[in-house]
Order: C-alpha cells, then sequence, then structure tokens
C-alpha cells in the first residue's frame, strides 16, 4: 500500500465532523482488506496505559510509518514525539517539518535510565499545564541493549509504561521481540487489556489482534499499512501536506 492511497481514505473520513476526535482516541494503524480504518485501541478507555505494541520482522519500519501517519492528526504545537531507540534511522523522523519530533542518541542503558529521567520530567511539567498538550513515547529495540531484559521480563519497557499509567493524554507505540521475553506465549499481559498487539508480516501487512478483558487475544485480522514510497519520500510527502495545514 502506498502512503498517498492510506491518506486519500483518512481524508476521505475527515469529512465526517467527529472522525478526528475519534482518531485521536484510538490512533488509525490502517486499513483491514475492505479498506476501513482500524484503531490502535478495541475500548475507549483502555484498563491502564493506551499501548500499540508491533512485534515481528520489520517492526521498526511500520513504527517510522505510524509516527509519520499520526503526526497528520496534530498541529505541531499539540503534540510531541519522544523516541527512544537503539535504531538510527528513526533520526530521519527529525526531517519531519510538521511533527515535533526528539530523537536522543542511545547506546547504553545509562542513556535509557536518562532517558526514563527525561520521561518523568516532562510529566511532572505537565502536571503544571506545560510542556507537551499530548505525548507520544515511543521504545523500539530496548532489549538490545547490553544488561537490559535479563530475565525476559521486558522490564525497561514496563519501568516506562509505570510512568504513565492511567493518563489520558500519553499513547505509547513499542517494538517489542516478544519470543524474546516471558510473555510470548501470553502478549496480552505485556500489551494491556483493550490495547492493540500488531505483528508484522512484510509486504505491507500484519496480524492485527487485541486484548481481550480476560487477557486473552482476538482472533487475528489482517491489517494493510503503507509499505511505499521509501520512507524519505513519504517525509516530503507529508511535508507538503502539513504546510497546506
Amino acid at each position: 500500500m502506498k502512503t498517498e492511497e492510506l491518506m486519500s481514505i483518512w481524508m476521505a473520513e475527515s469529512k465526517e465532523s467527529e472522525w478526528l476526535q475519534q482518531a485521536k482516541q484510538s490512533i488509525p494503524l490502517g486499513v483491514d482488506v475492505t479498506k476501513n480504518v482500524v484503531y490502535s485501541q478495541k475500548n475507549e478507555k483502555p484498563f491502564n496505559v493506551r499501548h500499540t505494541c508491533v512485534t515481528g520482522n520489520g517492526r521498526s519500519a511500520f513504527l517510522r510509518r505510524l509516527i509519520m501517519t499520526t503526526s497528520y492528526l496534530y498541529k505541531k504545537n499539540e503534540a510531541c514525539f519522544f523516541i527512544l531507540s537503539t535504531k538510527p534511522e528513526y533520526g530521519e523522523l527529525l526531517k519531519l517539518q510538521g511533527a515535533d519530533v526528539t530523537v536522543p542518541y542511545l547506546r547504553s542503558k545509562e542513556d535509557l535510565d536518562e532517558g526514563l529521567s527525561c520521561l518523568k520530567e516532562m510529566i511532572r511539567m505537565r502536571a503544571y499545564g506545560e510542556g507537551y498538550p499530548h505525548l507520544f513515547l515511543v521504545l523500539d529495540g530496548l532489549e538490545d541493549l547490553q544488561g537490559c531484559n535479563k530475565n525476559g521480563d521486558l522490564e525497561e519497557y514496563r519501568n516506562f509504561l509505570e510512568q504513565v499509567a492511567r493518563r489520558t493524554d500519553v499513547d505509547v507505540f513499542t517494538g517489542v521481540d516478544l519470543l524474546r521475553s516471558i510473555f510470548s506465549g501470553y502478549p496480552g499481559a505485556f500489551v494491556g487489556i483493550g490495547n492493540s498487539l500488531v505483528t508484522t508480516r512484510g509486504e505491507g501487512k500484519a496480524d492485527l489482534t487485541y486484548v481481550n478483558d480476560d487477557s486473552s487475544m482476538t482472533l487475528p485480522t489482517v491489517l494493510e499499512y503503507p509499505d511505499a514510497p521509501s520512507l524519505t519520500e513519504s517525509i516530503i510527502y507529508f511535508n507538503s501536506l502539513s504546510s497546506e495545514k
């Protein structure tokens, strides 16, 4: 699927007066096989954290494009994307003119601890009505850092999730190798009730499941998402859209 094709579907949906507000409450991930938009949360109010988990090969590429498409829903002063990842490719998102993107250099567990401290400060500022109106926290590849995920329990991810629990002004996107964790057979315990798990399959397709109230998973449905043109070309396209806002 091309980026322009997804955006044309979104723009058609946005003619409905309530669509933008709905899209901000539950982030659009792509479309199903009938080209209907599908969203990140099964329930309007997730049990604990607004969390979209992506696993499988190609998860980082999916997340980069998800950040790009999500940024279109907000003006630059309405949202901040705080990205903590071992993947240098996220730096390309700094070229998005219509989005406030922060990508610290993450090379060690000490850097990650500093990122956690930064998140705590951002939340503290928000309590005083300062800082971001809406925060997107993106965590990808943390288990690749030396000294992390020692017991396979994704502790580093959970430390961040705990900081934003029960906050409606924060969405968390994670890129996780669930097969290297204790949650491989029980992903709902990590993803969270009402949230979504995206398992990428390549060629712009993924399996989409949601976590039920008993932490079991729904049956998978096919999710189609943009995988063309290149990320650089797509950023140029989104920059042209942002100038029209």
